[in-house]
């Protein structure tokens, strides 16, 4: 009687054990083939630059404040 309880408790925890492991696989791959950018946001973003317009900087500077 003992034996059998040991023995569907471990059954439950292998078959509770490859069920999660089927479901994170399954999720990964799902996540791996829809997880993209649409084609209209990837039109809209442009990589930023690394340079700093210095006229702007220098029309900002001459701007007066109200104080």
């Amino acid at each position: 009687m003992y034996m059998d309880e040991e023995r569907d408790l471990l059954l439950v925890t292998i078959f509770t054990t490859l069920t999660i492991f089927l479901w994170v696989f399954f999720e990964l791959v799902k996540t791996s083939k829809t997880s993209s950018i649409a084609t209209p946001l990837q039109k809209v973003v442009s990589p930023l630059t690394g340079k700093i317009d210095i006229t702007v900087i220098d029309e900002l500077e001459k701007r007066s404040t109200l104080d």
